[in-house]
């Protein structure tokens, strides 16, 4: 479940109070009030980009109101964070109106009161982007100017919450990462020490039957001279043989010379 803070924006006039003290009428032009009092009315009736616009012309008439800048901020901010538009040109109007809550922000020693407001709806900006790590130094420094703002105080603690328990998730993801590489490497040693031993045992086996064919008798050596002594035999039995038969031949061819002389 989605924790969400507390969301105050807080339109202002020219007669915003600042470290006790009302603008002077001559830090603001006739027009700008006017337009300032307008886009109030129409922000409030929720019409933003109406009241954008009012605040645009403030802004021209006076450049250095920090009210006109403050209000235009807000304006942006609404308009840049409806849910149903996802489009960058709503992107670009949220980074808009939190470009105009820093130049606020900045404004800290010459209006306190203001630019705590900034901070803080920086504050809420970056929570709703899940930045809590920043959403919590906004808020810091929103309670620095004005420690009596209590729903600061309560986004602050909701924040440090948020951070509590991302600290403990990204923890328990990190132990759980750790376990899967212990797993692996475990798997993998065990695997090296099966290869290991299957190695070992080929080994093993092939000693095993070079010992086996030393330890053999030399037969086929003893087979192979008895085969030789055997064919040599053989061979001069033959030769007697047709020894024998051509010195018969001749024999006979010297009884028949002699017959015919």
């Amino acid at each position: 479940m989605k924790t969400k803070v507390l969301i105050i924006l807080t339109l202002l006039s020219v007669a915003f109070v600042s470290a006790g003290n009302i603008y002077a009428q001559s830090e603001s032009t006739r027009k700008e009030r006017n337009y300032i009092s307008e886009g109030n009315k129409l922000y409030n009736d929720g019409r933003y980009r109406a009241a954008y616009l009012k605040y645009q012309q403030a802004l021209k008439e006076n450049p250095s109101s920090a009210v006109a800048r403050y209000n235009l901020g807000l304006s942006q901010i609404r308009l840049g964070s409806n849910p149903s538009d996802t489009t960058q040109a709503a992107k670009d109007m949220l980074a808009n109106g939190a470009k105009a809550m820093e130049q606020v922000s900045q404004m800290g020693r010459e209006k306190p009161m203001l630019a705590s407001r900034a901070n803080y709806n920086l504050g809420n900006i970056a929570f709703n982007s899940e930045d809590y790590s920043n959403a919590l130094n906004y808020y810091k420094q929103s309670l620095r100017l004005n420690p009596d703002d209590e729903a600061a105080r309560r986004n602050l603690r909701i924040t440090q919450l948020k951070l509590q328990n991302q600290n403990q998730d990204q923890n328990q993801d990190q132990n759980k990462d750790q376990n899967q590489d212990q797993n692996q490497d475990q798997n993998k040693d065990q695997q090296q020490n099966q290869d290991k031993n299957q190695d070992q045992n080929k080994d093993q086996n092939k000693d095993q039957n070079q010992q086996q064919q030393q330890n053999q008798p030399d037969i086929n050596q003893q087979t192979a001279d008895q085969i030789l002594k055997a064919m040599e035999n053989k061979e001069n039995q033959t030769r007697a043989r047709v020894t024998t038969g051509n010195q018969g031949d001749k024999s006979t061819d010297r009884n028949r010379s002699r017959k015919n002389w």
